[in-house]
């Protein structure tokens, strides 16, 4: 097989293994009843106020943040505008997950606690995988990336204030729509604290693995 098209493969395949095992942790992280990732909070929040599937809510948040992002660069990056089809995919999927796959609920504390300690390096691996391979970024990465970009700012501290915003937008929403919080708890915080972590360090662990097929990551 022809080099090239192996390590094309071999990135395309980590990306798309990446992208649903970051679908299967967003939607196993919504199952615990502790809280979701801050991520996840403003589609969860208007899927349970609306009554929307979680994928369609997840889908409809992505693409605001596309067009989010075209207008903050004034311009149609194609990278941009990939991630369009590819929140429509992420819809999919999670909705996939969440009525096939995933149809349990935590039956307590414990249980939602093991459900945590489950769902954050899940999501956390997708994320390394889909980040690592340089592809398509998710919305929400290429959002903070953009406001980087424009702002000036490091990536953690762009990162770090686009999470609080979500967290403050899905309170607010849920105290107007509903007078109460929703989805917001201990979850949320150890997500916050966790998922950067564990991707920087399952990032040094996979780079064999990347430097296979990326010649960055061979360089580094």
């Amino acid at each position: 097989m022809n080099k090239t098209y192996q390590n094309h493969l071999l990135r395309w395949g980590t990306f798309g293994a990446g992208m649903l095992v970051f679908c299967f942790g967003v939607v196993l992280n919504t199952k615990t009843g502790l809280g979701v990732a801050a991520v996840n909070n403003v589609p969860y929040t208007i899927s349970v106020i609306e009554g929307l599937s979680l994928g369609t809510a997840t889908m409809m948040l992505y693409l605001v943040l596309v067009a989010a992002q075209c207008l903050l660069l004034r311009a149609l990056p194609l990278k941009v505008l990939l991630q369009a089809p590819m929140s429509v995919l992420i819809g999919w999927i999670v909705d996939f997950f969440n009525n096939h796959i995933l149809t349990f609920e935590a039956q307590g504390v414990l249980d939602g606690i093991l459900l945590l300690c489950c769902a954050i390096p899940i999501t956390a691996a997708g994320v390394t995988a889909m980040v690592n391979t340089d592809l398509i970024p998710a919305a929400p990465d290429g959002t903070v990336n953009t406001l980087s970009q424009v702002l000036g700012w490091d990536f953690g501290r762009t990162k770090y204030t686009f999470d609080l915003a979500m967290v403050a937008l899905s309170a607010a929403y849920a105290l107007v729509r509903a007078g109460h919080l929703v989805g917001i708890g201990l979850g949320t915080v150890l997500s916050a604290l966790l998922v950067g972590r564990l991707c920087r360090i399952f990032g040094c662990v996979s780079a064999p693995w990347f430097a296979r097929f990326m010649p960055q990551a061979r360089s580094r």
